[in-house]
């Protein structure tokens, strides 16, 4: 006998709709609308600390290239192929005023001017010779990259975590290569996955209470297990939310989140207390399938402190086998206790965005996907993004952070409470 409705027809996988994802959201490569808004800002390529007296290969939305500091300081970042003959300038020799191609010889400048031909030194097209380059500006302890056109090279913004810093503070710079919760595989040094599935994150205010709490073991502070009151704003330049946390004493845990166009955030440290403000992060794309998080943040340079400190406290050897390195689990470890990592990657490597149902929690997730998507036309048809000057630099306002309110003193913000309305 049949223990099941064999003759209900409706909802069943048979003849859906292929799934496709938001192209514009996930693609970054030349010439793609989202790839294109991209490169209307300067980028994160790589810290100062990671250049040696070697050529490295970097890659950044979808392209290769050869990053170096020659022996008189200035630093570089060009194609790969030599000019001459496509020989790979990572096997280049660095010299005092440049990069010089292992198989004639061939050196170039930081700008992709070509100086010498030693086996032709008279030859007239040395003057006419370009290797194809982007411009570099070094702040922070990081490299950062124009890679849009040349025409439209913004003037690189000021961030407010610049403003009153004190003596014994400054700006710190490291590569999150673990991620959020120190949950991406340590293997690798970038996350292997859409770089969107990432950045939908950081609107995301609502997974925290589950993913973080409820259904594992309390990851973060336990305030932020509570199922907050939140209200989602569009800025001037993105999208923050205002979650409000009641503790038990009464007493309100507000969270400010923020992202900056086209793919900066501001995420406070996952803890109770009054906290010196947010930093900077960036959500940088390899490819289409990978990215990297490059973050600063105000330290102070004393002790422990001095050092990047990390957003999540989430610790390697936590979750169903203690003593056992994340990048050591098992699908079943994974099954029976789950990270950002997993949620976002179990989405694929890029997510099928039409087959998604977004609700009230997910709106401040789609107030950015919108604002980014009319960004990426503004600039297919010609106009500047939100963000870009050349006169004087965009000022960056963080206004995330932590905060602990007397709600006596706190009127009661509008917006989803996590219940129907």
């Amino acid at each position: 006998m049949e223990t099941f409705e064999s003759r209900n027809e409706t909802g069943r996988a048979y003849g859906r709709p292929r799934a496709v994802p938001d192209e514009t959201l996930v693609r970054c490569g030349p010439g793609t609308l989202g790839g294109e808004l991209l490169r209307r800002y300067w980028q994160p390529v790589a810290l100062s600390k990671e250049l040696s007296g070697f050529p490295k290969l970097v890659k950044i939305l979808d392209e290769e290239l050869i990053l170096y500091r020659d022996k008189s300081g200035k630093s570089g970042l060009l194609y790969p192929r030599c000019a001459h003959r496509g020989a790979s300038l990572l096997h280049g020799k660095i010299e005092e005023h440049g990069i010089r191609c292992c198989y004639h010889g061939w050196l170039f400048d930081e700008q992709g001017r070509c100086l010498e031909m030693p086996c032709e030194p008279k030859n007239p097209l040395k003057a006419r010779i370009r290797q194809p380059w982007y411009p570099l500006l070094e702040k922070f302890g990081i490299l950062f990259t124009y890679m849009g056109p040349p025409e439209r090279q913004p003037v690189f913004p000021h961030f407010s975590l610049e403003d009153n810093l004190a003596d014994d503070e400054e700006i710190a710079s490291a590569w999150r290569e673990t991620g959020p919760n120190n949950t991406f595989p340590k293997v690798a040094a970038w996350a292997d996955y859409n770089w969107w599935q990432m950045f939908d994150n950081f609107m995301d205010t609502f997974h925290v209470f589950v993913l973080h709490n409820s259904i594992n073991d309390v990851q973060f502070e336990s305030s932020l297990g509570i199922l907050p009151e939140v209200k989602f704003e569009r800025t001037v330049d993105g999208v923050k939310s205002i979650q409000h946390r009641k503790l038990a004493d009464g007493r309100i845990h507000q969270r400010v989140s923020q992202v900056i166009l086209p793919n900066m955030n501001c995420t406070p440290a996952v803890a109770d207390e009054d906290l010196i403000q947010s930093g900077i992060g960036w959500t940088v794309p390899i490819d289409d399938t990978h990215f990297r998080n490059c973050s600063i943040m105000r330290v102070r340079r004393d002790g422990a402190t001095a050092r990047m400190p990390n957003i999540g406290i989430l610790r390697d050897d936590w979750g169903p086998k203690h003593g056992k390195l994340l990048r050591e689990w098992t699908l079943e470890d994974h099954q029976e206790w789950q990270t950002d990592y997993m949620a976002q990657k179990g989405q694929g490597d890029i997510s099928l965005h039409s087959e998604e149902h977004l609700t009230q929690i997910d709106a401040g997730t789609a107030l950015m996907r919108q604002l980014f998507k009319r960004q990426a036309e503004a600039v297919a048809k010609g106009e500047n993004p939100i963000g870009v000057t050349f006169d004087s630099p965009y000022e960056i306002k963080v206004q995330a952070g932590n905060a602990i309110l007397d709600p006596n003193t706190l009127a009661c913000i509008a917006g989803f409470d996590g219940r129907q309305s």
